[in-house]
């Protein structure tokens, strides 16, 4: 049975003000009649950040939403919440439903924690007789006994969502949003999470899970939608829409142009962040990569870069898996630089197991120091048919010879 529906949700949004207040301003239904009327004028200045959203979520069922910045991800858990309502169309909720949309939302600052409880309780709810019994559960699980009666506003941002997921634990809800809190807090608190939530889903409990932690949604959904600027690009099986997903992701980094002059490539690797770095006088220009080969196993990658400070370098290749962890690297003897720019190509045995992961790219002068190391966003998809069931026991497929040997006993 489905308990949650949406059907054709459109949600729109302003930019701006000007025109958009006087729109506002305009009490129903005689909204209705000028949107009809004057609707050139009335959609001025205005984005879908939903279009036409259908979709329906079968009780105890987890489903992921995957989709990047900006594409409708939060609004949708929104509208299904009931956070805010849909510009168009519908939602149908028929299970008793918690969203952990912000670490922040329910909370006032100068609420102490243990009164915040009472407070989130009581927008899901839950008076304060039927929280009470709760209060020591909620505090034992976020880890914050000794900060109960501390206003809220004195709470790093890890302690808030800590608060926040421990409190949506105790509300014994039939269907869950969750979107991104998993992001904030330590390690260990991470996975005491993660752990909740497969005893929920193992108990009949509905998921809704929004995360660019890839393989947080792989591990966590058996289904994923994936949306592109507030429209539904595809719906279907984890891994199916997973790999599509990586492989558009490929695609949008690769209709970036290179950059060829210095001070607009130094305000790019700014802009990256951690994406990119380096000492400089070195800089990879393009990265040219073709799909797996060899049932994934192979890959060719063509590289082509900039050279200006050194007239030797190691170029390296390395990737990193869905949760961001580095699994390892193969570097090249050293190379001489001959002119600004060249190239150089390199055939790699993948010992991956089927997922998505995302390759960095780094050269090296002959002193060992990094001068430029860039983690491109699009992916590598391998799939695989064998050793699937090893996947728990990580990404790495680790090649060995294996025999068996009969011992016979010695009659005493």
């Amino acid at each position: 049975m489905d308990v949650i529906v949406t059907e054709n949700v459109t949600k729109t949004y302003r930019v701006g003000v000007g025109r958009a207040r006087v729109r506002e301003m305009i009490p129903p239904p005689l909204d209705r009649a000028f949107r009809r009327l004057f609707r050139k004028w009335w959609i001025r200045d205005t984005f879908n950040a939903l279009e036409d959203v259908t979709l329906s979520v079968e009780g105890g069922s987890s489903l992921g939403i995957v989709g990047h910045n900006g594409a409708g991800k939060t609004t949708l858990l929104r509208v299904i919440a009931g956070v805010t309502a849909p510009t168009a169309g519908s939602v149908g909720v028929s299970a008793r439903i918690a969203a952990l949309i912000d670490a922040l939302v329910g909370f006032h600052p100068d609420l102490t924690g243990r009164e915040n409880i009472y407070l989130l309780g009581a927008m899901h709810g839950f008076g304060r007789r039927a929280m009470a019994p709760r209060i020591e559960r909620i505090l034992e699980f976020a880890e914050i006994g000794d900060m109960a009666d501390t206003p809220v506003k004195r709470f790093s941002a890890g302690m808030t969502a800590r608060l926040g997921f421990a409190t949506i634990t105790a509300l014994d809800v039939e269907a869950l949003l969750v979107d991104e809190v998993l992001a904030v807090g330590d390690a260990s608190f991470q996975r005491k999470c993660i752990n909740w939530l497969d005893e929920y889903r193992r108990d009949g409990g509905t998921l809704l899970f929004v995360s660019h932690n890839l393989s947080l949604v792989r591990n966590m959904t058996e289904r994923v939608v994936w949306l592109d600027h507030g429209r539904v690009i595809a719906d279907g099986s984890t891994s199916d829409v997973l790999a599509q997903y990586a492989r558009a992701m490929e695609r949008r980094e690769a209709d970036h142009r290179p950059i060829h002059k210095k001070k607009e490539a130094k305000k790019a690797m700014l802009a990256q962040g951690m994406q990119r770095w380096g000492a400089g006088g070195a800089r990879v220009d393009e990265v040219h990569m073709e799909e797996p080969t060899n049932g994934g196993t192979e890959l060719n990658v063509a590289i082509t870069y900039e050279a200006t400070g050194i007239d030797e370098a190691v170029f390296c290749l390395a990737f990193v898996d869905e949760e961001g962890r580095e699994i390892g690297a193969s570097a090249s003897p050293p190379v001489s630089i001959n002119g600004d720019r060249g190239g150089i190509r390199c055939t790699i045995r993948l010992p991956f197991r089927s997922g998505i992961y995302f390759p960095i790219v780094a050269i090296l002068g002959p002193d060992g120091v990094i001068r430029d190391r860039w983690k491109l966003d699009r992916a590598v998809v391998v799939e695989r048919g064998n050793g699937e069931q090893l996947a728990d026991f990580g990404p790495v497929d680790l090649p060995a010879g294996w025999s068996t040997r009969e011992h016979e006993q010695e009659d005493g």
